[in-house]
C-alpha cells in the first residue's frame, strides 16, 4: 500500500513540476518580455518548478508517514485509572 501512494504522489509531484514551470515562465514573459526582446533563461524558472514538485511530494510524504503512525497507534490499549 505504502509504496503504491509513494509511486501515485511521485507521479503528482511530476505533474506539479511541469505545469509550475510552465505557470512561472508564461508570467514572466506576459509581465516582462516584449516583442523584440531575446527570450530570458528558462533555469530559474525550471528551479521554481521543481522546488514546487518536492514541496507537494514532502507534504504528501509527511501526510502518509502521519496516516500511519495515527494508525498504528489506534491498536494499543492504554491502561486506564480502573486498571491501576
Amino acid at each position: 500500500m505504502n509504496e503504491k501512494k509513494l509511486i501515485e504522489y511521485g507521479i503528482e509531484a511530476l505533474i506539479i513540476t511541469w505545469l509550475g514551470y510552465l505557470f512561472l515562465y508564461q508570467n514572466y514573459l506576459l509581465r516582462e518580455w516584449h516583442r523584440g526582446l531575446p527570450l530570458p533563461g528558462r533555469g530559474p524558472f525550471v528551479l521554481g518548478g521543481i522546488a514546487m514538485g518536492v514541496a507537494f511530494f514532502a507534504y504528501e510524504y509527511w501526510k502518509l508517514q502521519k496516516a500511519e503512525r495515527t494508525s498504528g497507534d489506534e491498536d494499543e490499549i492504554l491502561p486506564t485509572k480502573l486498571d491501576t
